[in-house]
């Protein structure tokens, strides 16, 4: 069902049209005037107006151009008694969808309103289409390790519920992939998955890409803008890298996430949002919130369910299958005839512990590729810092044991002191260094060196 505005001087055509659109199923609001229409163009959405082209005081033309000046492209049909070549060519000129003579025939104008309305669908679909062309290329989520099973199986619980889901990792470790996984086996995948980079945008540019704003809400606001909350109507919002959402933009999403609306920057027309919110983020948010960085009760919103995506070292053994599909893929694409890894190169691979998970990967894979110019993908083809690095040994892990009287908690704390020490061993004492073997942050590998400093 549509939502269609007729207008026109003529009562009884304002009451025969609408009868007859309001028989095919859609809604139908009238006006005697476009002055009135305007009025109603402010407080509601319409998917496409009808209009007749003499009227008093404003002409059918110039209530097109004020519609397209005030209210944006909608599409527009003039019907006329007095129709001529020239209005005909000038309305079509303008951007009137099509021009319809009176008396008119129901199974016409039925025809023509039903081709306006699927033209302005392809058109918001087109919309999507370059938004979406935007993203990352979509990737299969690979892995055969039990981490990543477990990941696989919490998707597939979770996709087919309506819940909003905040996805943790760090970064590179592929939370756009999951997002991607939840959409796509979810009862809206029929629908888009619309998303955005909270990072990547200034608030003020932030808060327009996500509610859209009206004609002169601001400085450079020429038109009225549909935003991504808006576009993605009945499909699902990725939110990634929430974290860095401003405080005064957390409010206005909480808003979305209790009520179903929001409104558009500078408007005051209230619009329902049917979209299932997915968010990401590779920071500490119950710390943020201590921070008073981030609100709690958003937090819980977003929070129904979590999913954890592992870092690609708590998943080593599904490195030699992931360097196989990017040593595939970027082959093909760089037009290279790569058939095989050497022993040394998959070895150099298994040992480091990819800081930057799947992402450094898929880079190195990717440099591996345009080095090599064999059949076959040689250590020398690889960064330096993999040729070079020596591997932190396992031993540390798989040494202690229950029997040795140690409970499990201390025998995790004695696994993580040795691979640090280790990697400063490895990295000459440089605490940069060794924290970057180790995958985690400088104040963090600190605050470890503090807690189990000897007294």
């Amino acid at each position: 069902m549509a939502h269609i505005l007729v207008v026109d001087d003529e009562k009884n055509y304002c009451l025969v049209l609408g009868q007859l659109l309001e028989g095919a199923g859609h809604q139908v609001s009238c006006a005697a005037n476009p002055f009135a229409a305007l009025e109603i163009l402010s407080n509601q959405q319409v998917a496409l107006i009808i209009s007749d082209l003499k009227m008093p005081r404003m002409s059918g033309l110039d209530f097109l151009r004020h519609v397209h000046i005030e209210v944006g492209p909608v599409p527009f049909i003039i019907v006329t008694a007095f129709a001529t070549v020239t209005t005909a060519i000038e309305a079509l000129k303008i951007g009137a969808y099509d021009y319809l003579l009176k008396p008119f025939d129901n199974d016409e104008i039925l025809l023509v309103v039903e081709k306006a309305l699927s033209f302005s669908q392809l058109q918001n679909e087109n919309q999507l289409l370059r938004h979406q062309l935007e993203q990352s290329r979509n990737r299969q989520i690979v892995g055969e390790s039990p981490a990543i099973k477990k990941l696989l199986s919490e998707i597939a619980q979770v996709a087919p519920t309506r819940s909003s889901v905040l996805i943790c990792g760090e970064s590179g470790t592929g939370k756009e992939l999951v997002a991607q996984a939840l959409h796509a086996h979810s009862p809206r995948s029929d629908q888009s998955l619309v998303t955005v980079n909270c990072a990547a945008f200034a608030e003020n540019l932030l808060e327009s890409e996500l509610f859209g704003h009206e004609r002169g809400a601001f400085t450079g606001a020429l038109e009225r803008k549909r935003g991504l909350l808006e576009i993605s109507n009945g499909g699902s919002l990725f939110l990634d890298e929430i974290g860095e959402l401003p405080v005064a933009l957390q409010a206005k999403l909480l808003r979305v996430l209790q009520e179903k609306k929001f409104r558009r920057v500078g408007g005051t027309v209230e619009i329902g949002s049917d979209v299932r919110i997915i968010a990401a983020t590779n920071r500490n948010l119950e710390q943020m919130i201590g921070q008073g960085e981030f609100r709690e009760d958003l937090y819980y919103r977003l929070n129904v369910v979590t999913l954890q995506v592992p870092a690609l070292r708590e998943r080593l053994e599904d490195v030699p299958l992931l360097a196989w599909l990017f040593l595939r893929h970027f082959s093909q694409e760089l037009g290279r005839k790569i058939e095989s890894i050497s022993s040394d190169a998959q070895q150099a691979l298994q040992d480091h512990l990819w800081p930057g998970n799947v992402r450094e990967l898929q880079n190195v894979m990717e440099r591996g590729v345009i080095f090599c110019n064999d059949s076959t993908l040689q250590l020398n083809h690889l960064p330096e810092a993999l040729q070079h690095a020596q591997p932190i040994s396992t031993a540390a892990i798989v040494a202690p044991s229950l029997s040795s009287g140690m409970s499990l908690p201390q025998l995790l704390e004695d696994i993580e002191k040795n691979l640090i020490q280790q990697a400063l061993v490895q990295a000459r004492g440089v605490q940069a260094q060794a924290a970057e073997q180790l995958g985690i942050s400088r104040s963090r590998l600190q605050y470890k060196l503090d807690k189990y400093s000897q007294p």
